[in-house]
């Protein structure tokens, strides 16, 4: 019994010796709409890649955590947190990670988790639900920018899957969300011997040379010039 109310007492004095806070929320970014490959371009893939990727990526900012941190009252796993705002020139960032890692901590003892931020150089900090600057830890880390498909956009592919004799079999799926839209998804067949364009959903290929292994190829048109969000 002592030595839980010794552990509450202590964790309960590591947040009294913070102020509030409050996050202003919002963070530079820029999107950029991509069109793989560039239209004329002579390219080679294989079985599996991508002939057509059509998407959006995003540049923000980002901390990048190198080293687990084992705090008493919080541990963050390492990874890349994007940038959400900023309070009195100091950086805010999200609790969880590009690859979905979050924050654990003490449930019942101590307020959640709502975001990381900085102070000082090889410090990284808890901001909790209640806006309290809860605790504070050594870190190794850095920040910067890093460009990063979106995971909310629409996304447009054709993969190669190969060819038997004369003929070429491709894939052309639609992600949304990050997940492929299963009621567009669909295996086509080109003959070779017929014509050695590909025409599927307005994207034109002229096919150059191919294997079961590899295709070379020449982007005539994109699934569309213009790609909307």
């Amino acid at each position: 019994m002592m030595l839980k109310l010794s552990k509450l007492t202590l964790i309960m004095a590591v947040m009294g010796t913070a102020g509030c806070s409050t996050i202003n929320y919002g963070a530079d970014e820029k999107t950029t709409l991509f069109s793989e490959p560039k239209i004329g371009n002579e390219v080679e893939v294989f079985v599996g890649d991508y002939m057509i990727n059509q998407g959006r990526s995003v540049t923000k900012e980002y901390l990048i955590l190198k080293t687990p941190v084992d705090g008493f009252s919080y541990d963050i796993p390492t990874g890349s947190y994007s940038r959400i705002g900023e309070f009195k020139g100091n950086p805010y960032f999200s609790i969880i990670s590009t690859d979905g890692a979050t924050i654990s901590y003490a449930a019942g003892l101590i307020d959640p988790p709502k975001a990381i931020h900085t102070k000082k150089a090889g410090e990284v900090c808890i901001t909790s639900v209640s806006y309290q600057s809860a605790a504070c830890y050594d870190a190794m880390y850095e920040i910067k920018e890093k460009t990063m498909s979106d995971k909310q956009s629409f996304q447009q592919t054709l993969i190669y899957n190969g060819s038997v004799g004369s003929k070429i079999n491709i894939s052309y799926r639609e992600f949304s969300d990050g997940m492929a839209r299963n009621a567009f998804t669909n295996n086509v067949e080109y003959d070779m011997e017929k014509s050695e364009i590909i025409n599927y959903k307005g994207a034109q290929i002229e096919v150059i040379d191919y294997d079961n292994t590899s295709i070379k190829y020449k982007v005539i048109k994109h699934f569309r010039n213009d790609i909307s969000f």
